[in-house]
């Protein structure tokens, strides 16, 4: 198989933390190429993609009249997935991959999912990455996914399914991407939403630097271990 020599990354904030996955990127020798489709920017053409990872972001999948270029975004990962082209989609990345494969975003019935969670795997998966994703993961969201037709689940929480795939297409509803300082950024953004329902942002905050190795190591297993998969399905 052809070695894989970049990483299209897709943000939907300017600030978006892209840390840990630059970093285990470079590791792999591959140039990390953003693309910010909330800023006008044109995705590539498919076939000039090797890999892709299509992060979170403070919109909603349901409602994406409200941001138009979320449907291009939807058409856009399909035509990857089709063309075995690996995607991974993270918190509204993995809802927009449900949306694109036949499935659907939709509001979570179990209401917003934060801080630390619980996340095991599936034991009947033969996923090479379950067992990886179990563990305690940060979870910033309330909206979810109905399930594409064919897809695998490979993790849940006590609330959601935290992780599915489907041919070339690997979904987490969870951040193994989020460092500490990424975090910041989501508690700035949504300050006025975490007053509303009395989370303490600051203490989000304090604890993620407390867990910051543990986090790292587990960027690596997920993240990383999805980079070292071969480069087709």
């Amino acid at each position: 198989m052809p070695k894989r020599t970049s990483l299209s990354v897709v943000r939907h904030i300017a600030d978006a933390d892209l840390d840990w996955i630059t970093e285990l990127a470079h590791q792999r020798e591959l140039d990390v190429r953003t693309i910010s489709p909330y800023a006008g920017e044109r995705f590539p053409a498919p076939d000039t993609v090797e890999a892709a990872v299509v992060l979170g972001g403070p919109m909603s999948a349901v409602d994406a009249s409200a941001h138009p270029f979320l449907a291009l975004e939807r058409d856009w990962i399909r035509a990857l997935v089709e063309a075995r082209t690996p995607v991974l989609g993270i918190c509204l990345g993995s809802q927009l991959l449900a949306d694109a494969l036949g499935g659907a975003a939709q509001t979570g019935a179990s209401g917003l999912e934060w801080g630390l969670v619980e996340v095991r795997s599936e034991a009947e998966t033969s996923h090479p990455l379950a067992a990886a994703l179990a563990g305690p993961a940060f979870a910033f969201h309330s909206d979810t996914f109905q399930l594409p037709p064919g897809a695998t689940v490979l993790a849940r929480s006590e609330r959601y399914i935290q992780a599915w795939s489907l041919g070339a297409a690997l979904a987490i509803q969870f951040h193994p991407e989020i460092s500490p300082s990424g975090i910041q950024v989501l508690v700035d953004h949504e300050a006025d939403k975490l007053a509303a329902i009395g989370i303490d942002g600051p203490e989000m905050v304090r604890e993620a630097w407390t867990r910051e190795r543990d986090s790292r190591d587990a960027a690596e297993r997920i993240i990383g271990g999805w980079l070292d998969l071969p480069t087709r399905p």
